[in-house]
């Protein structure tokens, strides 16, 4: 697609945000509906980075198109580089203020960068004479039906990279992360509580959290934001072809007191080489993180995820409940310890064996076409401590293995749950689970 013939020249101005935003400005008023940002250049050609002292904010109707230019955050500040106008508006809880068609595109290796670490962080959140930890976001939408985000190269961002709230319709494409001082959560991208009808596709790169997060929690922290006429439920969101790695899940879905995760699909996904061990590929569910309860059966439902391939420390972790959910073609190899498993191997209670995040409550749930062939050694509890390393079940011989649930909390059940055409190297590592529940593995 050609911009070029959409654009306006970008003002001269001292500051460099108040330029793009006077250009943004311009192209409201003329009809043009579209800036292009180049690279800036000093006056002998040197390329450097447009400096961010302020947010650039985004009307409804406005085309961003990055080529080959380097936005970056400045030092000591506390802004998003772009963040949606009505976010902290006051008509921000109306659905009638919510905006539309805001475009980011990016072009030749366009980059946005946090720069340095500013002292905001979830701990120094709205206090201490800090901003809300949302100013440091990258990118920020709240309340938006209609929005791309495309072909951008994301780095040292200095909490999430993009963050939605209340949006619709959108879809982020060819994205890469890089996060190299890995600062607290530096999640890539954040799907937020009232999200439907997104597609997140062709994702790489390294995010020192998770790579993507889709988190119905209703928090008292997201309650300033809530939109009246939608719902806090995040919905019909489709995502594939990630390959990265991560400190934590490269796809996480969570979803507590109440609020529902359904119809969500998830292929092709790829875990690469880390110094770090994460937490997995995929994880469904949250028994953590609630203010009053975990999900309930028929909260986390319509569930779909095929063709994950781990060699981490784990593939698919699930939690909480899931009804009405497919989970295809897993293939875990190398020192993945489960392709599939109900708890967390670096978080267990020393007393009973058992997972602080372990359990799940299933109904109607196929799993099948599962290859497992981890290298997950035996391992002892030595009673000092160390029972937290990765491969380590405390007081019981282990190896790795294709399913295991053996951590569940008394109330979950196996209501129509089904296994088929599991594979592993012996018929001991197909199978571990809670002596309660009587499973049989189809062929």
């Amino acid at each position: 697609m050609m911009y070029s013939n959409y654009t306006i020249p970008l003002m001269d101005s001292d500051s460099d945000s108040t330029a793009i935003q006077d250009a943004i400005r311009m192209a409201i008023e003329t009809g043009c509906g579209c800036v292009l940002i180049p690279p800036k250049k000093t006056p002998d050609g040197e390329i450097i980075p447009w400096q961010i002292d302020h947010t650039i904010l985004l009307p409804s109707n406005i085309t961003i198109v990055l080529d080959g230019c380097h936005l970056r955050l400045k030092d000591n500040v506390f802004e998003n580089i772009f963040r949606s106008e009505n976010m902290f508006h006051a008509d921000r809880y109306s659905l009638e203020y919510e905006q539309r068609n805001i475009q980011i595109i990016g072009l030749r290796n366009a980059t946005l960068d946090g720069g340095l670490p500013n002292g905001l962080t979830e701990a120094t959140s709205n206090r201490d004479g800090f901003p809300s930890i949302r100013y440091n976001c990258l990118i920020l939408l709240h309340n938006v039906n209609g929005y791309v985000i495309e072909g951008i190269r994301l780095i040292n961002q200095r909490w999430w990279a993009i963050n939605q709230i209340y949006c619709r319709n959108g879809r982020l494409a060819h994205l890469s992360f890089f996060n190299g001082k890995l600062q607290p959560n530096q999640d890539g991208i954040n799907v937020r509580v009232g999200c439907n009808s997104i597609l997140i596709e062709d994702i790489t790169g390294r995010t020192g959290d998770d790579t993507v997060a889709l988190s119905a929690f209703p928090l008292s922290s997201e309650r300033d934001y809530y939109v009246n006429g939608k719902d806090r439920d995040i919905h019909d969101i489709i995502v594939r072809n990630i390959r990265a790695s991560t400190r934590q899940t490269i796809v996480a879905l969570r979803n507590t007191d109440g609020a529902k995760l359904y119809r969500i699909t998830i292929k092709n996904l790829f875990d690469e080489p880390s110094e770090y061990t994460p937490w997995g590929v995929v994880k469904i569910g949250e028994n953590n993180y609630y203010c009053k309860r975990a999900s309930i059966l028929g909260e986390t439902r319509e569930i779909t995820v095929r063709n994950v391939h781990s060699q981490g420390a784990g593939c698919i972790f699930l939690g909480g409940s899931l009804q009405d959910c497919h989970i295809s073609d897993v293939f875990a190899s190398g020192g993945t310890m489960h392709a599939v498993s109900s708890f967390l191997p670096e978080m267990v209670f020393q007393e009973n064996n058992c997972s602080i995040f372990g359990g799940v409550d299933m109904k109607n749930v196929l799993i099948e076409n599962v290859f497992y062939s981890g290298t997950a050694a035996y391992c002892n509890d030595p009673g000092d401590g160390s029972y937290r390393n990765r491969y380590t079940y405390p007081g019981i011989p282990f190896a790795g293995c294709a399913l295991d649930f053996r951590c569940m909390r008394t109330s979950d059940r196996f209501d129509n749950v089904h296994f088929r055409n599991i594979i592993a190297d012996t018929s001991e590592k197909k199978l571990l689970t809670h002596e309660r529940y009587d499973v049989d593995i189809d062929a």
